[in-house]
C-alpha cells in the first residue's frame, strides 16, 4: 500500500514539468474521486463521445471536444470539499483524479529556470495555486535561501 502513494507522489511531480524544481508538495487530509474518462464526458454533455484520450495531464478529448478535468472536477465538488486540482491519473492513463485535502504546504526552488520567482513572494505563491491548491486559501508565503514556501489552508492562518 506504501509503494502506491510513493509511485503517486512520484507521478504526481512528473505531471508538472514545468513546476520541476518542487521541493515539497505536501497535501494534508488528503483524498481522492477516480472517474474515468466515459463517465467526464458524459457529465460534461458529450454522451456520445466514441474515443476518450488524454491531452497532456489537465485535459481530455471526448472525440474532438476538449473537457478540462479541473472543470470537471469542480462540477463534481460538494461545498464541503476543498478542490485542490484535477488531473488524469498518471498510472492508468484513462481516469480522472479530482483530488480534496484541508491544506497543502509547497516548497519550490527558486534558483532554477522552471519557476521564476519575484521578489513578491505573495504573488509567487498566489501563481502556483490553481495548479496545487486550487480551492484553498493562501495563509503563509516566506522567500529564504532561493526556497519559496507557499501554505493554503481552509480555515484560516495556521499558527506557525
Amino acid at each position: 500500500m506504501r509503494s502506491i502513494y510513493l509511485l503517486t507522489f512520484l507521478f504526481l511531480f512528473l505531471q508538472w514539468p514545468s513546476f520541476s524544481k518542487v521541493i515539497e508538495n505536501k497535501a494534508i487530509s488528503l483524498s481522492r474521486e477516480i472517474y474515468p474518462f466515459k463517465t467526464v464526458c458524459g457529465d460534461m454533455g458529450f454522451k456520445d463521445s466514441l474515443i476518450e484520450q488524454a491531452v497532456g495531464n489537465s485535459k481530455i478529448d471526448c472525440t474532438s471536444r476538449v473537457v478540462n478535468i479541473l472543470d470537471f472536477c469542480k462540477k463534481k465538488t460538494s461545498k464541503r470539499q476543498n478542490l485542490i486540482r484535477g488531473r488524469v491519473d498518471a498510472l492508468t492513463k484513462n481516469n480522472v483524479v479530482c483530488e480534496f485535502a484541508k491544506s497543502v504546504v509547497l516548497k519550490i526552488d527558486c534558483s532554477g529556470d522552471s519557476f521564476k520567482c519575484t521578489n513578491r513572494k505573495r504573488l509567487d505563491c498566489e501563481n502556483l495555486k490553481k495548479a496545487f491548491a486550487y480551492s484553498l486559501v493562501l495563509t503563509h508565503s516566506a522567500y529564504d535561501s532561493k526556497v519559496l514556501t507557499c501554505i493554503y489552508s481552509d480555515d484560516g492562518p495556521l499558527k506557525l
